[in-house]
């Protein structure tokens, strides 16, 4: 097959039966010129892309080292191995430019802290799983001391490549975003840690909510509970059901996201697990007979 293109000394673009196709191998690109010839023995990895993803390859390889690209791969083949089932391709381009970027801040002595980690590992446990996998055998494989705040935008990545890219990867930062903002409003009033140990499980049940919150909105199948429980909510927990309402101005405000007198009470609920929480931290669960019976079952059957 013939040369196209040298990308960098190790990676070239070459015609092959009439594709284009980017030729990985030790080597392969060094001292070469357009039409020179090249060898099947001397190609470690070929890839082989829709055009737009084959000129976003080879832009990345003439500009990094081709190891972030096989690191990904790595990545994805044991995601998809994982997850069964295929990844869009454009995941190995995110992803490798992502390593890449990373690298080169690590060697620069800049650590960016990733604020959002635990809103994402308990929205895309799957996903955060695979990444914490990902950051050992990146540590492992290329010597470069990645963080435990990788394993996040990892998942990220991983996520936004199950389906629609551009769509999973908008409404993945978005969702993680508002989950963030909400945890963020309720720690300041109720004055709180929620991502203390003793608070794990509620803050696990009201993350986990606030994602089929948004799944409902998108797709408009709202939540349905009695009127009278609500109204039970409203008058049994006052301070929480305030804070729910103070959600849903920022949920309307800053995501023009609406919310229903239902999903109101809801919330309210897991704001009142979470306040007396905070004042039996050892009682067990600070639910038990003090909440409507039904909400706990209407998030298990939403999940």
């Amino acid at each position: 097959m013939k040369i196209k293109k040298v990308l960098n000394q190790n990676a070239v673009l070459v015609t092959d039966d009439g594709q284009e196709k980017v030729a990985i191998g030790k080597g392969i690109g060094f001292g070469k010129k357009r039409n020179d010839l090249v060898f099947k023995r001397q190609i470690e990895r070929m890839f082989v892309m829709a055009p737009e993803g084959q000129l976003k390859l080879q832009d990345l390889l003439s500009q990094i080292d081709e190891k972030y690209l096989f690191a990904a791969e790595h990545i994805i083949d044991h995601a998809e191995t994982v997850l069964m089932e295929q990844l869009n391709e454009h995941v190995l381009i995110a992803l490798t430019d992502h390593l890449s970027f990373s690298a080169e801040n690590i060697r620069n002595g800049i650590v960016i802290r990733n604020k959002l980690l635990r809103e994402i590992e308990v929205l895309y446990g799957e996903e955060f799983s695979i990444a914490q996998w990902a950051v050992e055998y990146l540590n492992k494989e290329l010597h470069i001391p990645y963080t435990y705040d990788e394993a996040g935008y990892i998942a990220i990545h991983l996520h936004s490549g199950r389906g629609d890219r551009v769509r999973k990867k908008r409404e993945s930062i978005r969702e993680v975003m508002i989950v963030s903002d909400v945890i963020q409003l309720i720690e300041r009033e109720l004055n709180l840690d929620i991502h203390s140990e003793a608070m794990a499980l509620n803050y696990s049940r009201l993350a986990n909510h606030l994602r089929l919150l948004m799944k409902r909105y998108y797709y408009q199948e709202y939540a349905v509970l009695d009127q009278e429980i609500v109204q039970m909510v409203k008058r049994k927990y006052p301070e929480s059901y305030g804070i729910a309402k103070k959600i849903r101005v920022l949920l309307t405000k800053k995501y023009q996201m609406s919310m229903t007198s239902e999903e109101l009470g809801y919330i309210a609920i897991h704001i009142e697990r979470l306040r007396l929480t905070r004042t039996r931290p050892n009682q067990g669960d600070p639910e038990s007979g003090d909440s409507p019976a039904s909400e706990s079952g209407h998030d298990q059957q939403e999940e």
